[in-house]
């Protein structure tokens, strides 16, 4: 493809660029009149904006060019005059930067990211925990500042190339064969100053690393509700991250007042298994250790449900993308219209957020095309966890069911690499307290693989269903989803959210056996056994 020269229009206070319709991958900055700064940003394309100290943009002080899957940025100010190029980059590019003695900074997760500098400093911020990082300088910064010993961990040494030249090295100290999440390279002469930030994405961003699923578990667990900078949900429609909405209430969940409520999901269906749909408050019949609760109120299938669709996307469910794809729109297309939905998929070792809670289901269909493809671990026990923290346990007192499609396999199961940070058991505790039914779509396809993994698999997805009081499902693969997703979705009509008034109202985080029965005969009620009062 030739290369196509692009003019940037000048604004009031900058220049910028947006990427051309097709598909780049790779953004190059070159700019030897100043620093580069990169911020990875939730966008569909590259924005470039170039400002010189004053903060004013000039017409054509940059040279932008598109070939193929490559934009290349190269400052060319006409006055010779120092230039600042500031890049919003999207979460799939990979990025390359060039200055002199400009500084070079990146913040946020990158896939890769490769920068050369003169003697310009480097400030990389990025979740160190699982990038590669690598700096080769001819001679050691004056300044190195890190993290603070922990988990975190660099190895500085000298290393000596062929014709006895030497180098400086400062490196990550991450095994051999771990699973990282992006790489950084960093080649310099003389820089200033090297500073290594973890970065922490933000309770918004559309990303997750797996390591992230205990801490948020032990806070949800704790009974503290949302997390400070939690996103508000946004119904109907997409989310706008960060703002807040009237309609999404945290603390539900804790009802901080004199009397508190607990919420319990539960089904019922007939001795055939057919939901029952038109109970009432007065139906129910709740015990709390024992002893007789007020039921307060009961929802069904009048009430809209929050429907999670978690899709294991992991290298071990050995598919093409495009099953994956038809099966999530058969579902979506099931659902009724007032249901809000969200996609998120386990992929490339990262818990990806394809779309948040929605009602749109037209919209809805359209961001499937941004589901990925099959790749990475299979650490699905961290994002089983990743899910329900999302958005589900802000909406305590609704009707929510997370429907997991997975082989089963996290890789404790297997013992290979980049197993869940949570364990099992931990998971399967933690569940008996989710405020959301969990319904794992078991695909056999990995029997003929490891057939004593597979049951295992089979057995913990079961298990972990039952202690949320949702229910597993079968199908052979991917491609024979069709019929289960209806019995999903029949499963559901048959889902209450319940509110009672326990006695007990010293809640010092014990475990309270719960049993829910309905003053009619022959109605079957599944829930889980009870929670921890928290």
């Amino acid at each position: 493809m030739k290369a196509v020269r692009m003019l940037i229009l000048l604004t009031a206070l900058s220049i910028a660029f947006v990427a051309p319709t097709a598909v780049a991958k790779t953004l190059t900055v070159d700019n030897a009149f100043g620093d580069v700064s990169i911020v990875v940003a939730e966008r569909e394309k590259p924005r470039i904006t170039a400002r010189t100290p004053a903060g004013l943009g000039v017409r054509e002080d940059l040279d932008v060019t598109a070939s193929g899957d490559r934009i290349m940025v190269v400052a060319a100010p006409r006055d010779g005059g120092v230039l600042h190029v500031e890049v919003e980059l999207p979460l799939d590019y990979a990025v390359e930067a060039k200055t002199g003695t400009g500084a070079i900074s990146l913040t946020g997760a990158v896939s890769f990211a490769r920068f050369d500098t003169e003697t310009g400093a480097i400030r990389v911020e990025a979740p160190l925990r699982g990038t590669r990082f690598q700096l080769d300088s001819s001679l050691e910064p004056k300044t190195i500042k890190l993290p603070a010993p922990g988990k975190i961990k660099f190895i500085r040494s000298a290393i000596t190339l062929a014709g006895g030249r030497t180098l400086w090295r400062l490196r990550d100290s991450l095994p051999e064969r771990a699973a990282v999440t992006g790489t950084v390279r960093v080649a310099a002469k003389r820089p200033d100053q090297v500073t290594l930030v973890n970065w922490i994405p933000p309770r918004d961003w559309p990303v997750k690393f797996h390591w992230q699923a205990p801490d948020l578990l032990e806070q949800l667990d704790a009974g503290r509700g949302r997390a400070p900078d939690m996103p508000q949900p946004n119904t109907p429609g997409l989310p706008s991250p960060g703002i807040p909405l009237p309609d999404a209430q945290p603390e539900q969940a804790l009802f901080r007042s004199e009397v508190r409520l607990v919420n319990f999901t539960l089904t019922a269906t007939d001795k055939n298994g057919r939901p029952i749909t038109d109970l009432t408050a007065e139906d129910f019949q709740v015990t709390e250790n024992g002893k007789t609760e007020e039921t307060v109120t009961a929802d069904a299938e009048s009430a809209p449900f929050n429907l999670v669709l978690l899709l294991d996307m992991s290298g071990s469910a050995r598919l093409d993308r495009e099953p994956m794809v038809a099966a999530a729109r058969g579902f979506i297309e099931l659902a009724g219209p007032q249901d809000r939905i969200a996609v998120y998929a386990l992929a490339e070792d990262l818990f990806q957020v394809v779309s948040r809670l929605t009602s749109d289901h037209g919209l809805l269909l359209q961001r499937l095309e941004d589901l990925p493809t099959f790749n990475g671990g299979s650490p699905l026990y961290d994002a089983v966890t990743l899910a329900y923290a999302e958005e589900l346990h802000a909406r305590a007192g609704e009707r929510n069911a997370v429907i997991v499609v997975t082989d089963g396999l996290d890789n404790q199961i297997s013992n290979q690499e980049l197993p869940s940070s949570v364990k099992y058991k931990r998971l399967v505790q933690a569940a008996e307290s989710f405020e959301a039914l969990i319904y794992p779509v078991y695909l056999r396809s990995a029997e003929r693989f490891r057939p004593k993994w597979a049951e295992k698999a089979r057995d913990r997805l079961g298990e972990l269903a039952a202690a949320s009081g949702g229910r597993l499902f079968t199908a052979a693969s991917v491609e024979d989803l069709a019929p289960v997703f209806p019995q999903v979705a029949e499963e559901l009509r048959g889902v209450y959210s319940i509110a009672y008034r326990p006695s007990n109202q010293q809640f010092d985080g014990q475990w309270r056996r719960v049993r829910v029965k309905v003053r009619r005969p022959d109605v079957v009620v599944r829930a889980r056994e009870g929670y921890y009062a928290r």
